[in-house]
C-alpha cells in the first residue's frame, strides 16, 4: 500500500515553519519533497541600509538560539575591516558566553531527540543544564536569550566579582550533571534500539553536502571553526573536537551531550585564565574602504559574515550559515525510514529555519 503523508509546516517537533510531504510503502519511507521558505527575511540584503548601530541589533535578532554567534561574527568581520584590536579580557569573556549558548541550544537539541523518541523522563533531566546554563549566560550578556553582549573592539559589560563567583559555582554542577546524563544514555539499550542505524548520513555524504557544525562531527568529520580558524581566546585553550562515526540518530544525540559537556570545561579555562585590563567595545564612527570576512562557531556550526565597504558605510553584506535541511539531505536521513522514526530523525538533524531563512 502506498499513500503520501504532510508533517508541517508547523509541528511541535519542528523549529520553524517546513514541509515535508512523505510519500510511504507501507510503514517505510519511499520519497521525500521538502519545502522551506515560509519565512524568507532577507537580513544580509537589509543589512547596508542601516547604520551600524541598527545593523548589529538587526544581527542579533536574526536567531535567537544563536545570537551570540551572529553578533560576534558580525563583530569579527568589522574588527578586520577596521584593524580593531579586542583586548585579552573581551576575547574571554566572548569565548564564555559562546560556549553557555552552544550549551543551552544542544541541551534543547537533545532533549527534542529524547521527546520524540518518547523519553521525556529523560528529556525534562535536561531542564536543569539548560537553565543553569542560561542563568549563566544573563549574568554576563545581560539577558537569557539574544544576549546583548558584543560590541567591536570588545563586549558592552564586564562580569562583576559577584557574577564571576557565582559562575565558577555553577560550573561544577553543571560539569557534573551533564557527564552523568550522558554516561546514564550512552549504554541506554532501548534508545540504542531506537537510534543506532536510524537516519544516517554518511561521511562522505556529509562531505559531498557541505555540511557543518554537529551534523557533520556526528558522521566523522573534524571540523570546527574554533579550532581550524581560531577567534577569541580559544587558540589558548585546550580541547579537540569531538566525533563520532555513526552518522545516525544516536551519534548526534550522544554528540550534542558530549559538546556541551566539553563546553562547560572550556568555559571553566577561560575564566580560570581570565586576564585583566580593558573589556569595553564601541561601535566605529567611521568605516574605512575596503572588505573583510570571519566566522564564528555557532550551535549549528559556521556563521561567516562577508562585509565591504565604501569608506562611508557599508555597501555589501553576505551572511553564510551552517547548511540547514533540503531535499537532497533530507532524502538521504529520511529515505527507507520507517515512518515511526521520522520525528526524531527530524529533530536531530537540529534544524534553524531562522539561521536558514535569515
Amino acid at each position: 500500500m502506498t499513500y503520501s503523508l504532510a508533517l508541517g509546516p508547523f509541528h511541535p517537533a519542528l523549529r520553524g515553519p517546513q514541509r515535508f510531504e512523505l510519500k510511504l510503502h507501507g510503514e517505510q519511507i519511499a520519497d521525500i519533497e521538502y519545502h522551506d521558505g515560509f519565512n524568507e527575511r532577507g537580513c544580509a540584503e537589509r543589512l547596508p541600509r542601516l547604520d551600524l548601530p541598527q545593523a548589529l541589533h538587526l544581527v542579533s535578532r536574526i536567531c535567537g538560539t544563536c545570537s551570540l554567534a551572529h553578533t560576534l561574527a558580525f563583530c569579527q568581520a568589522l574588527e578586520a575591516l577596521c584593524a580593531i584590536e579586542v583586548p585579552g579580557r573581551a576575547q574571554a569573556l566572548r569565548c564564555v558566553a559562546a560556549e553557555l549558548e552552544r550549551i543551552a541550544s544542544h541541551a534543547r537539541a537533545a532533549a527534542a531527540i529524547l521527546r520524540a523518541l518518547g523519553m521525556d523522563r529523560y528529556a525534562a533531566d535536561l531542564d536543569g543544564p539548560r537553565e543553569l546554563a542560561l542563568t549563566s549566560l544573563a549574568a554576563i550578556g545581560d539577558a537569557r536569550v539574544i544576549p546583548n553582549l558584543c560590541l567591536p573592539g570588545g563586549v558592552r559589560r564586564d562580569l562583576t566579582p559577584r557574577d564571576l563567583e557565582a559562575l565558577r559555582q555553577a560550573l561544577p554542577q553543571l560539569n557534573r550533571s551533564l557527564y552523568r546524563f550522558a554516561d546514564r544514555l550512552i549504554d541506554h539499550r532501548p534508545l540504542l534500539a531506537r537510534t543506532v542505524g536510524v537516519g544516517v548520513l554518511p561521511r562522505a555524504a556529509a562531505e559531498q553536502f557541505g555540511v557543518h557544525g554537529p551534523l557533520a562531527r556526528a558522521s566523522g568529520i573534524a571540523r570546527d571553526t574554533r579550532l581550524d580558524q581560531p577567534y577569541a581566546c580559544y587558540a589558548q585553550l585546550d580541547f579537540k573536537p569531538i566525533t563520532q562515526d555513526g552518522g545516525d540518530v544516536y551519534a548526534r544525540l550522544i554528540l550534542l551531550l558530549l559538546e556541551a559537556y566539553e563546553s562547560a570545561k572550556l568555559i571553566e579555562q577561560a575564566l580560570e585564565a581570565l586576564p585583566g585590563g580593558e573589556w569595553r567595545g564601541e561601535i566605529p564612527t567611521s568605516l574605512p574602504k575596503g572588505q573583510a570576512s570571519a566566522a564564528a562557531e555557532g550551535p549549528r556550526g559556521a556563521i561567516r559574515y562577508s562585509l565591504e565597504s565604501d569608506g562611508r558605510r557599508l555597501t555589501h553584506a553576505r551572511i553564510d550559515a551552517p547548511r540547514q535541511l533540503d531535499r537532497l539531505l533530507a532524502r538521504t536521513l529520511l529515505s527507507n525510514a520507517l515512518i515511526d522514526n521520522a520525528v526524531a530523525i527530524i529533530a536531530s538533524a537540529d534544524v534553524c529555519t531562522a539561521c536558514a531563512e535569515r
